[in-house]
C-alpha cells in the first residue's frame, strides 16, 4: 500500500529492482491507499494481479472475496473510465491472476468485460475446486 505514496523518483527505482528481481506484485486495491503505478509496473513485465484475503474480517466488515469487486474497486482507486481500462482491471483481477493461484475461468451475464464490470451482476453458481460453494448468492460451505 506505501508504493504508491512515495516520491514518483523511488517508485521508478522500486519498480525496476522488483522488475530485474522478477518478483511477482499482488494488491488487494484497499480504498483509501494510493494508487499503485501498475501501468509503470507492467511496462517492465512485474507479474501483477489483485487478490483478496479479507472476508469480514479484522481489517474490514467489508470483504466477501468476490474478485469481480476487487478489480471494480482497482478501477476506482485508479480513476479508470474508458472501456480498455475497465478491462484492463478485469484483466487483473482474472488472467493475470492466475499466475498467483492458476486458474483463470470467470463466467457472467453481462454484454461485455466493461459491462461486468460496472454492472457486477450475481453469479447465480460459484465453483471451488470442483465444487459448488454458493448458488443464487447464497454460499453454500
Amino acid at each position: 500500500f506505501v508504493l504508491g505514496t512515495l516520491p514518483q523518483k523511488l517508485q521508478e527505482e522500486i519498480v525496476e529492482g522488483v522488475a530485474e528481481a522478477g518478483i511477482s506484485w499482488t494488491t488487494v486495491a484497499m480504498g483509501g491507499t494510493a494508487p499503485l503505478p501498475w501501468r509503470q509496473m507492467q511496462d517492465r513485465s512485474v507479474p501483477l494481479g489483485l487478490g483478496t484475503d479479507g472476508i469480514r474480517d479484522m481489517w474490514s466488515p467489508f470483504g466477501d472475496g468476490d474478485m469481480l469487486r476487487v478489480a471494480f474497486q482497482f478501477a476506482r482507486l485508479h480513476g479508470l473510465r474508458h472501456d480498455d481500462k475497465l478491462a484492463a482491471a478485469v484483466n487483473l483481477a482474472t488472467r493475470a491472476g492466475a499466475h498467483f493461484v492458476q486458474r483463470d475461468i470467470v463466467l457472467l451475464d453481462a454484454e461485455n468485460v466493461p459491462d461486468a464490470l460496472v454492472r457486477c451482476p450475481q453469479r447465480k453458481l460459484v465453483l471451488s475446486g470442483g465444487r459448488v460453494v454458493a448458488r443464487n448468492g447464497e454460499v453454500l460451505v
